[in-house]
């Protein structure tokens, strides 16, 4: 399965993982749409609360709670209200380095711990701080002591996979399809046949399991791509075209709804 769209194979500065601190999330501030990679990945609630689709199933989402998503896991974390939390991606390379196998061990998927907690934040304020003496290797130290807690203490035995794996795999196949065509005009029946599946099974489905109708999930993407070019300098009705949409008004209500600010906006504020 092609995993191209969400990939943390190198290192970022030297360190062994991705950071993203204090994400927010609303009604109108989406995450981008479901995905999965390759390497393990925790969240942690620092305020409000949300929830997190985990492989089809939904979990509540509330401050201090950490979300382990173990590899090749397709999720998705979102709210309709408020959330924030951080977002730590940790390299493979340097899992397996420590003897941990990110794609043969996997963690409770939700849990809370007081003091991976504290490490977490501990990271994070590293992490902002360039005066910090050996910077790097406090943060490798501080990140190794998360995963020694984390596989000493909610480590879990993995069920062998159900009639669902074929389900996954044909979302999974939907969403690459999605990202590789986005620009051209999509349709339900050209996506099933795509990936030889029932177009009314596959819609039922791909709602199971990420949240989204398929048509959500392409305009979302689409508005995404589309935000790109207006940063860019792209013009409202260019970023539409080359996204997909072929009605401008239905592309400025559309983003309007997925971005939580009109196109115009955007590019005042590129």
């Amino acid at each position: 399965m092609d995993t191209r769209h969400e990939q943390y194979g190198s290192l970022v500065n030297g360190l062994p993982f991705v950071l993203h601190i204090d994400l927010e999330r609303s009604g109108s501030i989406r995450s981008e749409n479901s995905n999965w990679h390759e390497n393990l990945e925790l969240q942690i609630c620092t305020q409000g609360s949300g929830s997190v689709m985990l492989d089809g199933k939904r979990y509540s989402f509330e401050k201090d709670d950490i979300v382990a998503v173990n590899a090749s896991v397709l999720h998705y974390t979102g709210t309709e209200t408020e959330l924030r939390y951080t977002c730590l991606i940790v390299s493979s390379d340097f899992c397996r380095y420590v003897g941990l196998d990110p794609t043969g061990t996997f963690f409770e998927p939700i849990f809370r711990d007081g003091d991976i907690a504290r490490l977490f934040y501990e990271l994070a304020e590293i992490y902002k701080s360039d005066n910090t003496p050996c910077r790097n290797m406090r943060l490798s130290k501080t990140l190794l002591e998360i995963l020694i807690r984390l596989s000493e203490r909610h480590t879990v035995q993995i069920k062998e996979k159900d009639g669902d794996s074929r389900r996954f795999d044909t979302v999974k196949a939907v969403i690459s399809y999605i990202r590789e065509n986005y620009r051209q005009r999509i349709t339900v029946d050209e996506i099933a046949k795509e990936v030889l599946y029932d177009k009314y099974a596959l819609c039922r489905d791909f709602k199971r399991l990420t949240g989204q109708t398929l048509i959500e999930n392409l305009n979302n993407y689409r508005c995404i791509k589309a935000l790109d070019l207006l940063c860019a300098g792209y013009g409202v009705a260019d970023a539409a075209s080359l996204c997909g949409f072929e009605n401008p008004s239905f592309f400025t209500r559309t983003f309007k709804r997925y971005m939580g600010k009109l196109p115009s906006e955007c590019k005042k504020r590129k």
